[in-house]
């Protein structure tokens, strides 16, 4: 049987919304999508796929790559191998998908991005979105992990809820022990509840001129919020991070200031309403995301839309 078989993410029993980039490649594919997923998270998915195989194990036994090597052998002998076994871009996910890789004997592409179905060819980016390159499997089951925020768009509900088979209990066969989840710090500010961010890069040149931004943010009534760069110097908390390593957010309005737009960075803010980029480079890459592009001086900008907002 023609399938791929998509391998849910899950978090303290939440189906993660990542998936659904998963599941939208799963249906582009054209094959059947099959969706391996912990038994209680599996009611996310009914309508998405084609079939699911719940798994009766505990999260903690399902996120280890050695004993997910084993559920896919279950699943191979119930259902023969599948042409493609997609994994989330994330932590587990990847390491997960290597140890399948080398278990299994299978071709793995990381970081999928883009598929060109006419070509068969699955995309993945370089140098901040400027070179794409293009990558085929040949020669059978091939292993993929799935960017997030790339294929959503592509899942559709199906008309009926899929058949659903049950997967017996895993025990664990790996001598390591998961101990815990560790929790970001808390903040009094979500950035992913924000319906309009103000996101500072590198452009804005010091730690001096955030208080200048943060005063343009409040006569805005917008949530500051910064690129990994700000970060990673201590200008703002690692809560105000857009981006694969920080929040995945879609504001009513993204206004980004002095951020050139890494992929890294695109792909945690891509998918916000309207997108307005201003950034003194006419050819950063931001702009071919934006919806509106200012090419200027980033802090007369500012000042020119803060005597506005006030006037």
């Amino acid at each position: 049987m023609s399938y791929a078989l998509i391998v849910a993410e899950v978090r303290r029993g939440v189906f993660e919304e990542r998936n659904l980039d998963s599941i939208g490649l799963g249906a582009l594919l054209g094959t059947q999508a099959v969706l391996l997923v912990p038994d209680g998270a599996y009611e996310a998915g009914e309508k998405l796929v084609d079939a699911i195989v719940k798994v009766k194990a505990a999260e903690e036994v399902y996120l280890n790559p050695m004993n997910m090597g084993r559920m896919l052998e279950t699943v191979f002998a119930a259902r023969g191998k599948p042409d493609y076994i997609l994994f989330t871009q994330s932590s587990s996910g990847m390491e997960s998908a290597a140890y399948a890789a080398g278990l299994f004997g299978m071709p793995v592409i990381t970081d999928v991005s883009g598929y060109d179905k006419e070509g068969g060819f699955f995309l993945k980016s370089y140098y901040s979105d400027k070179v794409f390159g293009q990558f085929k499997a040949t020669g059978g089951p091939a292993i993929l992990t799935v960017r997030s925020g790339s294929f959503r768009e592509f899942a559709a509900e199906k008309p009926a809820a899929a058949a659903v088979d049950a997967m017996e209990g895993v025990s664990a066969v790996e001598t390591r022990t998961f101990l815990e989840y560790v929790e970001e710090e808390k903040t009094d500010i979500d950035i992913t509840k924000a319906e309009f961010l103000l996101s500072v890069g590198r452009g804005i040149g010091s730690q001096d001129e955030v208080a200048g931004y943060e005063e343009l943010a409040g006569a805005l009534k917008a949530v500051l919020s910064g690129s990994r760069p700000v970060i990673d110097k201590m200008w703002l908390p690692k809560a105000r991070q857009v981006g694969t390593s920080g929040k995945t957010v879609k504001p009513k309005v993204y206004l980004a200031m002095g951020i050139s737009g890494a992929f890294q960075h695109i792909a945690g803010m891509k998918d916000s309403d309207c997108i307005i980029a201003v950034n003194k480079d006419a050819g950063a890459p931001i702009f071919q995301y934006a919806h509106y592009g200012i090419v200027g001086d980033i802090h007369k900008v500012r000042d020119k839309i803060k005597e506005l907002a006030k006037g």
